[in-house]
């Protein structure tokens, strides 16, 4: 029997739509075992905050973790009806030069946006493009989409219920931003030791991934 408090940082976005609503599930299979969920959109330092293990989209960090890769999350290009019709639909990356995005600015300082990703018979192109708006988490990032201020580029589980609404609409398909590594990290050294509580979290929290990620 597992008891205790296991501490767990994520993406704002996949805690409130995929963790929390699972987590009955967790608490049903370990009663006496408590989970502190901390959500956010930057990167933490996790011995000074006290979290046990932590759910990475993109690079893991820092080198002193230890990391559990869990696959890729595919990425789709995409931007409300309001904004296509304002700015026509873009048919090939040459077409981008007439358009603007939802700027993704990264928590860390000093760092520029992030910009406009596509792949291009296996080579890697970028393109910083102009926008009316800069964000930092992604639920501001989407919403913003939503309201027409530019083109996103976001993983497809979280946008599936717009893009099946019709409140999104996917351009440039043939154009997409390289699959974006997904990851497990904690501090508990390289070695073999795993706490057994860390170890459970481990096993449900791929299981629970599992239909968003590709291997």
């Amino acid at each position: 029997m597992l008891v205790g408090q296991l501490r767990v940082d994520a993406p704002s976005r996949i805690s409130r739509r995929l963790i929390a609503p699972a987590l009955p599930d967790f608490h049903a299979r370990h009663p006496l075992l408590e989970i502190f969920l901390s959500s956010s959109d930057r990167r933490i330092d996790l011995a000074r905050e006290g979290i046990d293990c932590a759910l990475r989209v993109g690079s893991p960090g820092s080198n002193n973790l230890s990391v559990k890769p869990l696959g890729k999350l595919r990425m789709i290009n995409c931007a409300s009806p309001h904004y296509l019709a304002r700015f026509g639909t873009p048919n090939t990356p040459t077409d981008l030069n007439h358009h603007q995005m939802v700027r993704y600015q990264p928590m860390a300082p000093g760092e520029p946006p992030a910009p406009w990703e596509w792949m291009d018979d296996h080579d890697h192109h970028t393109l910083n493009l102009d926008g009316p708006v800069s964000v930092n988490n992604a639920e501001n990032y989407i919403a913003c989409a939503l309201a027409g201020l530019g083109l996103i580029q976001v993983p497809v589980f979280d946008v599936q219920e717009h893009l099946d609404c019709g409140d999104l609409i996917e351009v440039l398909a043939a154009w997409t931003a390289p699959a974006i590594p997904i990851q497990l990290v904690h501090s508990y050294g390289h070695g073999h030791y795993r706490p057994r509580r860390l170890q459970a979290f481990n096993h449900w929290l791929s299981n629970l991934l599992a239909p968003i990620i590709k291997a």
